[in-house]
């Protein structure tokens, strides 16, 4: 990927200290000119009323409205030149409608309210950071740009894709298919798609009533005003108008550039999807438009899709010439794990886990490209599991991690316990597969937080967590259960949360985690009884509930089969895989995953189906929240079976912390005779490869002082 073209840094969300607490603050930055500056310019995107002054002197007013937090507005007073000299430009902003903040994003409870401006002019650049004065203080950071709740505010620069944390970049994509075109020529030379030919009319969009509201999280805005402008469309006869049809070589988070070539004013409608029948079906199928005068270009921000629909607008007879340009965005990860095999589809299984997870790398370690931007406490956890073996950077993993940690005292994760729990074991994960000891110890005040509360709903003389939810659904993932069965599985999980938070207090006494007692008791026939959910049976048996026994019976005997969700599959396949059962994993590997692949899948799904009908998008659901076309096609907890191949097929474990020690252990599952694969580890990359010949496995495993890194086979 390439960097992005920066003039400068990128402002800051910023406020005074108290945060919410001073909903009234003046913001105040005093700069000095050498010499006259030209075509001057201030924007500013924030939460409440704004009153601008300029050494002094009022400049301009604007009152509160949502929309100001969600764009950059310009203010058109402000002078064009500034003289060489002393300057003071001062905000007075007021809020009294911050950022909603509720259970689910409670992690966000600091960044309720702020303020990102820039003033800009020939040589001058002064964004807002943490230099400027908030009154008795400098002003604190709220968040980097592209962070929730503000997302991608409207009207910056296109150099602001690269984030407040400046590691995002671009890179063209040319490898594209015109499905079909109408009423236009296309040219598809020069690493860009030109569009020429006669407009047919004129096309704009109003501004909605979709920003006129606080939202959640930034995508919740863009569905309702993608939902807004694609009824507009849909009221419209769209095949009166010149257009294309492109598919891009695989799913991934693209920006769409117009530059007009032409001599005449033109738009550009498109719409993006991850499927063609959501291009088609969706109501809320992303609807975007650009507009560019003769000579001038206009950049999207980046969506997550694979299909684009291009409609050009243009007064009816003027001629229009258009280069359209694709560029990928994300942030740019060295791959270090690698396989293959003599199995194409376990390669290809392989190849499109490593590239789900690799676009889901933006600011944060997302959910989805498309739709879910928030981090989520379970989906985190799932999605860190293959970044560990794969890339040489985990940076983007750790953002997502501090910033779910900072949720509260008296809070769970995302409102939900589970999550808090899983949270937990994510921490461990984090230490085992890298020995970061520096980073778990920033994190010591939020672990310790989250155990305490963890510790205030347990039982003290039962040891059940949450006694009092046992008829409640406890919410664990998307599979459908009972009451009290979610309930188990959610005291097994505890017992999971519990066990692996002591191991890292073990290991990293510096903690001064205290967290004693034995786990809950539980019968093993509670997670087996009345056929419960197959999540629930594997919760108890990784809960340590289940015997060897009884668990190895009911692995043997277990079926995939609607409901199921891509997460319980992978605890399937690793239940099978740690009593033995390598085949039966392999099995629940490729008839998910594999599933996907037959749609011609290029990234892996929030959700499955196993029977389901031609249109597979429209079929998918979440069993108990939505369904439809708003269900992603690329989501980061999909891309677990990079983790079951290296740990299972390959055969490469980390045992201690950091790969102090680690096993070379193979497996041979059903046909498959060969295998060769490197993983990723904190002490270098271990590459490993095993054939069958003759009746035995031959292995072989290379690593630079591996003597030193404590591996055995």
């Amino acid at each position: 990927m390439s960097n992005v073209a920066k003039q400068g840094q990128i402002p800051e969300w910023i406020w005074h200290p108290d945060r919410e607490r001073r909903p009234s603050v003046e913001l105040q930055k005093r700069f000095t000119l050498q010499e006259p500056v030209e075509e001057t310019a201030f924007y500013f995107a924030c939460t409440g009323s704004a009153s601008i002054e300029l050494d002094g002197k009022p400049i301009g007013q604007w009152a509160e409205s949502p929309r100001m937090a969600y764009a950059f507005s310009r203010e058109e007073s402000f002078p064009s030149r500034l003289e060489a000299g002393d300057h003071t430009l001062t905000l007075r902003l007021a809020c009294t409608r911050p950022m909603p903040i509720e259970a689910i994003n409670i992690h966000l409870a600091d960044q309720s309210v702020g303020c990102a401006a820039f003033l800009c002019g020939s040589g001058l650049w002064i964004p807002t950071d943490r230099t400027w004065d908030a009154g008795d203080s400098f002003a604190d950071l709220i968040c980097v740009m592209g962070e929730e709740p503000f997302g991608e505010p409207g009207n910056a620069p296109d150099w602001f894709i690269a984030g407040g944390y400046g590691d995002i970049e671009v890179d063209p994509v040319e490898d594209y298919t015109l499905i079909s075109s109408q009423g236009l020529d296309v040219d598809r030379s020069g690493g860009f798609v030109t569009l020429s030919g006669s407009g047919a009319g004129t096309l704009a969009f109003d501004d909605g009533k979709a920003r006129d509201e606080l939202y959640l999280f930034y995508h919740l805005l863009k569905q309702n005003e993608w939902k807004e402008r694609r009824s507009r469309q849909l009221g419209m006869d769209m095949a009166l108008y010149p257009q294309a049809l492109i598919e891009l070589p695989r799913e991934m988070n693209v920006r769409i550039r117009l530059t007009n070539r032409g001599g005449e004013p033109a738009t550009v409608w498109w719409n993006g999807a991850e499927s063609l029948r959501e291009l088609d079906g969706y109501e809320a199928c992303i609807t975007e438009q650009l507009t560019a005068a003769p000579g001038r270009t206009d950049v999207s921000a980046p969506q997550g899709l694979r299909y684009i629909r291009l409609f050009v607008g243009a007064e009816p007879g003027s001629d229009f010439r258009l280069e359209i340009a694709v560029e990928a965005a994300g942030v740019p990860l060295r791959q270090i794990g690698s396989f293959d095999s003599d199995s194409v589809l376990m390669n290809r299984i392989h190849e499109v886990s490593v590239h789900t997870s690799r676009v889901c790398h933006q600011i944060g370690l997302w959910d989805g490209i498309k739709r879910d931007r928030l981090n989520w406490g379970y989906d985190v956890y799932m999605a860190a599991k293959s970044d560990y073996s794969l890339w040489d950077n985990l940076e983007v993993l750790r953002r997502s991690i501090r910033e779910l940690g900072r949720t509260p005292y008296g809070y769970w994760i995302n409102g939900l316990p589970s999550y808090t729990l899983w949270w937990l074991c994510g921490m461990w994960d984090y230490y085992l597969e890298t020995g970061d000891r520096q980073f778990v110890l920033e994190m010591k005040e939020d672990i310790l937080k989250q155990v305490a509360w963890v510790k205030a709903n347990t039982d003290p003389v039962t040891g059940f967590f949450l006694p009092g939810a046992r008829n409640e659904l406890s919410f664990i993932e998307w599979s459908p259960m009972g009451e009290t069965e979610s309930w188990f599985g959610l005291n097994a999980i505890f017992a999971m949360a519990k066990r692996q938070t002591n191991r890292l207090a073990a290991h990293v006494p510096e903690l001064g985690l205290d967290w004693q007692g034995e786990p809950p008791f539980l019968e093993e026939d509670v997670f087996l009884k009345d056929s419960p959910a197959l999540l629930t049976t594997l919760l108890g048996i990784m809960g340590g509930y289940v015997g060897r026994d009884k668990a190895v019976r009911f692995l043997s005997e277990s079926a995939l089969k609607d409901p199921v969700t891509p997460l319980t599959a992978y605890w399937l396949a690793e239940c099978c895989s740690e009593f033995g059962l390598h085949d039966k994993a392999w099995q629940a590997i490729r008839t998910v995953w594999g599933s996907m692949l037959e749609t011609g899948a290029s990234t892996f799904w929030e959700g499955v189906v196993l029977d389901r009908g031609e249109d597979f998008h429209r079929e998918l659901t979440t069993y108990t929240a939505y369904d439809s076309y708003r269900m992603s096609l690329c989501h980061s907890w999909s891309s677990t079976p990079v983790v079951w191949i290296n740990k299972h097929v390959l055969g490469i474990r980390a045992t201690e912390p950091g790969y102090k020690e680690f096993s070379f252990e193979p497996h041979a599952v059903e046909g498959l005779t060969r295998c060769r694969g490197v993983v990723q580890s904190p002490r270098g990359p271990i590459e490993a490869e095993w054939s069958l010949e003759g009746g035995n496995m031959v292995k072989r495993l290379t690593m630079e002082a591996v003597q030193s890194a404590g591996g055995r086979s």
